[in-house]
């Protein structure tokens, strides 16, 4: 009997002991297969963005293949395109920042960033670019929109206007192909002389004689090869004798039909394309967009037809160029700023945007690593030429708060110019005042 009780007690403390070590291993395995914290995903956002190349047929197709990409490689970040073309650009960003209904990100001319900087709708980029980023760019194009001691503009693709001649219409026309004109005497010259030998339908040369701030930044290389520099900062001096001799040559290459007054300049781009064109004044993507609009225009073909010279300077050789960069800028309002900084510098220095944008359509790129990484932009004539001969000699336009009332003011002045008989003097006596008035 003392010995079944001592059974029963041991076969107790058995199940006792078991159950303790069941418990404690059940404890353990709690511990070990507690499940792990997810990683906390990106919410998804919509960053809008406003641009022109989108309206645009030579860049159009292209510029959304890189949102395309941009989306696929950022799948929490989608891309809103805004088209808004580009002369009416910096009319609906002042429209849509007064309304309080400002985008995300937007594509503008140096000129706006400075304007809308004034206005306060931007947000400085010191603290919104990547370190990285910020050191491969160009210092000078960062530093092109300073405001205040403050940045505003993101570079994107420089594009400053160059001077290209048409190699096959010179020969045709009596000109030397090898030698094009040097000084602005030579130019009108050259100009004179295609009139008298080519078809009619070809025009001399492309030149925006509209009332925009474009027209300015079109016309500020001729004016300053006639020795003049109408507006320097806060020093107005449009009534003088190189001013007048500008207005006098631009009434007469109207007149005589060398150009076609009250066009865009993205209006003889279809000329360039059919081969009317004789001297081009545009950006090295050019080509480009001939290509795109003339399928039968091989990279091979525009090269072997197109030059590129300096643009033609005054008597003693000294030649001028006006900035016409592609800037992108995040406005100040945007929820989404680190996305819009993401999407910025893809844009600008992705190895899918060198290849896919900026190189086929022929923009000199905005950051050093480029050429090393996409070796091929390096090889294309044009754009060697551009950066050889242009962008040595580009000036700055008189940008300031009121640049845009200014530069309308002036161009107001021209289209009188062009289109009445008023004396000059009359002219550019009263224009004067008018952006001496527009400059408040």
């Amino acid at each position: 009997m003392k010995k079944n009780f001592l059974n029963v007690i041991a076969l107790l403390m058995v199940i006792v002991f078991s159950l303790t070590l069941f418990g404690c291993d059940q404890k353990a395995t709690e511990v070990k297969e507690e499940p792990k914290k997810e990683a906390k995903k990106e919410e998804p956002v919509t960053i809008t963005w406003v641009n022109w190349v989108s309206t645009e047929e030579g860049t159009r197709d292209k510029i959304k293949s890189v949102v395309d990409q941009f989306e696929k490689d950022n799948p929490n970040i989608k891309v809103d395109i805004k088209p808004v073309p580009v002369s009416d650009i910096q009319n609906q960003l002042t429209i849509m920042v007064t309304g309080k209904n400002a985008p995300d990100i937007s594509q503008v001319h140096p000129d706006d960033v400075i304007a809308l900087a004034a206005m306060g709708a931007l947000e400085p980029v010191d603290e919104l670019l990547s370190a990285d980023f910020k050191a491969d760019l160009h210092q000078s194009l960062l530093d092109l929109t300073t405001f205040e001691g403050t940045r505003y503009g993101i570079p994107w693709a420089p594009a400053g206007p160059g001077f290209l001649y048409n190699k096959k219409l010179m020969e045709q026309a009596g000109l030397d192909p090898k030698n094009p004109p040097n000084t602005i005497y030579e130019f009108t010259e050259a100009l004179e002389i295609a009139k008298k030998n080519l078809p009619k339908d070809v025009i001399g040369f492309q030149l925006d004689t509209t009332i925009r701030t474009i027209g300015l930044q079109h016309e500020w290389p001729f004016m300053r090869a006639f020795g003049a520099l109408p507006i320097d900062g806060n020093n107005i001096d449009i009534d003088t004798p190189e001013m007048k001799e500008y207005a006098e040559w631009l009434r007469t290459v109207v007149k005589n039909g060398y150009t076609l007054p009250g066009k865009k300049y993205g209006e003889f781009r279809p000329m360039a394309a059919q081969g009317r064109l004789l001297f081009a004044f545009d950006g090295s993507y050019l080509r480009g967009i001939v290509t795109s609009l003339n399928t039968e225009i091989t990279d091979q073909i525009f090269n072997e037809t197109w030059g590129v010279a300096s643009l033609p300077g005054t008597k003693d050789g000294k030649h001028y160029a006006s900035p016409d960069d592609h800037f992108l800028v995040a406005f100040k309002d945007s929820e989404n700023k680190e996305a819009v900084a993401k999407f910025a510098e893809y844009l600008v220095n992705s190895d899918y945007s060198l290849k896919n944008y900026i190189n086929p359509v022929g923009f000199v790129p905005a950051t050093k690593s480029a050429i090393q990484r996409v070796p091929e932009i390096s090889q294309d004539p044009i754009r060697s030429a551009f950066i050889e001969k242009i962008v040595p000699t580009v000036v700055p336009l008189p940008y300031g708060p009121n640049y845009s009332s200014v530069a309308t003011a002036f161009m107001a002045g021209m289209q009188e110019v062009i289109t009445t008989d008023k004396p000059i003097d009359e002219i550019l006596s009263k224009l004067q005042t008018k952006v001496e008035e527009a400059s408040k």
